[in-house]
């Protein structure tokens, strides 16, 4: 009798332990599991480039990578935030914070390099003094101040599937585009949103365009056929935007409260290689 009670202790003892030690494996494949699924998105996150913001007294900004020392302007997103992960405009940005830098990747090779794909800036460090010191000569350098005597510039930005595209529209006096023996030519590829960055932001844009076929002779003393109205708007950015198509010559008109200036460009198709 004595023997089977204690045989009994002893099976209930294993019995004790068995279930301790499944509950034990449990919660630690639990954490382990917990531990892979946090590895996992630390593995996942999204890539981000690490930049310096350099901004002058004007308000005028550039940035500096800080491991391969590309200088590029970039925009500001919507989605900024300090080094808490809390909300914060331009303005709370100075000279010599350190930003993560997340957005499409479209970088235009130019140089200074350009960025307009920004989607995500968060500060990591406030005005780091010797990133100041060592980049702040690139603001002198590369902000250029509108000369007052000088007329405003037009540069066309848009994207293409392999890069993005910034060209100089041809400044026009006097003479419609139609009738310009050369105009720069934009190459697309299908129907294209383009940004129209004047040195100057002007109050208002006017664009016209003509089919290329229509292309006049500048001696042609015949008067230049109405243009095809095109639609004009301001994006997120305060820059107006048009689409643009191939096989059209157009004219942009900028107005401003005491001048108005005329531009123009041609659209051709991508050339593929046969």
């Amino acid at each position: 009798m004595k023997n089977k009670k204690i045989l009994g202790i002893v099976g209930i003892i294993l019995v004790i332990l068995i279930i301790g030690a499944v509950v034990f494996g449990q919660n630690n494949f639990k954490k382990a599991e917990k531990k892979t699924e946090k590895t996992t998105e630390e593995k996942t996150e999204e890539p981000y480039l690490k930049a310096v913001y350099l901004k002058d007294e004007q308000g005028n900004s550039i940035f500096v990578q800080t491991d391969t020392e590309m200088v590029f302007f970039g925009t500001i997103p919507q989605e900024l935030y300090d080094e808490n992960e809390k909300k914060i405009t331009e303005e709370d940005l100075h000279s010599g914070d350190v930003v993560k830098i997340w957005g499409n990747g479209a970088i235009a090779q130019s140089y200074p390099a350009q960025y307009p794909g920004i989607t995500k800036i968060q500060r990591e460090e406030k005005e780091n003094k010797d990133y100041i010191e060592k980049y702040g000569h690139y603001l002198e350098e590369f902000i250029v101040v509108p000369d007052e005597n000088e007329p405003p510039y037009l540069d066309v930005s848009y994207k293409q599937p392999e890069a993005l595209v910034t060209a100089a529209a041809d400044i026009i006096a006097g003479v419609p585009a139609l009738k310009l023996p050369e105009l720069v030519e934009l190459s697309v590829d299908g129907d294209t949103q383009a940004e129209l960055l004047v040195s100057t932001q002007p109050e208002n844009i006017e664009v016209v365009r003509w089919e290329a076929e229509k292309k006049m002779e500048a001696s042609d003393a015949s008067p230049v056929p109405k243009g095809e109205v095109v639609s004009a708007e301001k994006n997120e950015d305060g820059n107006w935007t048009i689409t643009m198509q191939a096989g059209y010559i157009y004219q942009i008109k900028a107005i401003w409260a005491d001048k108005e200036m005329e531009y123009g460009f041609s659209v051709t198709p991508v050339k593929t290689a046969k």
